[in-house]
């Protein structure tokens, strides 16, 4: 997207009810949104299903593409969410032919979680503290009873439940602000964007778009159809991480397709 160094980063997101249907895949977009405003460029999302050989495969190839790799999906992360089918951390450990080892303080924290509940029944549990070995574990905040498991060096293994993606997510941006620090020398810097609107089409405005996109290639300069709309026909958008430059270019696009500053959320 841009000239500036970023970080890249993928995504891979885990689970037969994201590919039957059954349920609807939010924790990309919340990744999207999280990274955008950070500054780490997610270059790809992909969904597999709950099979062993094509979360290692797949895992294995975009963490040898980009910088960062998330998985969403296939593992407990906290005692409510215990099943049969939390693979992730097999099927990953299976991808760098690691073992698979208890953690002794997570499963210390667990136990004492399951005391403080007065949980009698304990089989199955000891799945939440079991890692691919060797790995990195994370914990933000130290009242988290499940880390980050880091594999690879840049794998991070995430529930699939939204509530503790969206907390665990939220909850690295230090880290990866030290990650980018060690690796490019320098503070992060997010991307900006600005959407102008205009009642002109996609056609007569792409020539325009063309030959201020080829003067300006540290940007990213898209645009997006409106529909049932009757005052916007098309908004197009600006990304950058010079905020200056990217205000500037989309002043310029303005001018030139009889466009103005469009707010719109989510688009």
């Amino acid at each position: 997207m841009a000239q500036e160094s970023s970080l890249t980063a993928a995504c891979c997101i885990i689970g037969d009810e994201i590919l039957n249907g059954k349920t609807q895949d939010t924790n990309s977009h919340y990744l999207a949104q999280f990274l955008f405003k950070l500054g780490i460029e997610l270059k790809r999302v992909e969904v597999v299903n709950d099979d062993m050989d094509a979360i290692a495969t797949t895992v294995r190839r975009l963490s040898s593409q980009h910088d960062v790799v998330f998985t969403s999906g296939g593992i407990g992360n906290s005692l409510e969410s215990v099943t049969h089918d939390d693979i992730s951390y097999a099927a990953i450990a299976k991808a760098y032919q690691l073992d698979l080892q208890l953690d002794q303080d997570t499963y210390d924290r667990v136990q004492a979680m399951l005391n403080k509940r007065n949980v009698k029944q304990r089989e199955g549990y000891e799945r939440l503290a079991t890692f691919p070995h060797p790995a990195k574990l994370i914990r933000p905040q130290q009242s988290f009873l499940i880390p980050v498991v880091v594999v690879n060096e840049n794998i991070y293994i995430l529930p699939g439940i939204p509530r503790l993606f969206q907390l665990l997510v939220d909850s690295l941006k230090p880290h990866f602000e030290q990650l980018n620090l060690t690796k490019h020398g320098k503070r992060i810097t997010g991307f900006a964007r600005t959407d102008v609107a205009t009642r002109k089409s996609e056609g007569a405005i792409a020539s325009v778009l063309s030959a201020i996109q080829a003067r300006h290639q540290d940007l990213k300069i898209g645009s997006y159809p409106l529909m049932g709309d009757k005052q916007v026909s098309v908004v197009v958008s600006v990304v950058g991480k010079n905020g200056e430059a990217v205000a500037s270019v989309a002043d310029e696009i303005a001018r030139e397709i009889d466009g103005w500053t469009f707010n719109k959320a989510n688009l």
